[in-house]
């Protein structure tokens, strides 16, 4: 298991490989941080499911298109040096979707 501080985003990561999956854990670095907010409304569970794709860009003008609602429309630096994107949840049957692309 490898852990990583991601100062933009105020948490701390740690992956745990299962096979072909991995599951992602955070913690919040900070009491205004997104994670510490969303565990303050909702508590502790499950944030958001990740999808791994090959172009980002290219999957996130294709949800464009198709009028998918989105948090964000460029991709932003997320752990692992992946470029990640989420979906906002008024799109997704109120899950919390986000796009990632690793190298």
């Amino acid at each position: 298991m490898s852990t990583e501080i991601v100062e933009e985003q105020k948490v701390k990561v740690a992956f745990l490989p299962i096979g072909d999956t991995e599951v992602e854990l955070l913690e919040s670095t900070e009491e205004d941080g997104p994670i510490a907010k969303f565990i303050e409304k909702r508590g502790e569970g499950i944030q958001h499911i990740a999808y791994r794709v090959d172009n980002i860009e290219k999957a996130i003008e294709e949800l464009k298109e198709k009028g998918v609602r989105l948090i964000d429309e460029k991709p932003r630096y997320g752990a692992g040096g992946a470029k990640i994107a989420f979906l906002h949840p008024k799109s997704t049957f109120g899950v919390l979707i986000e796009l990632c692309e690793r190298e």
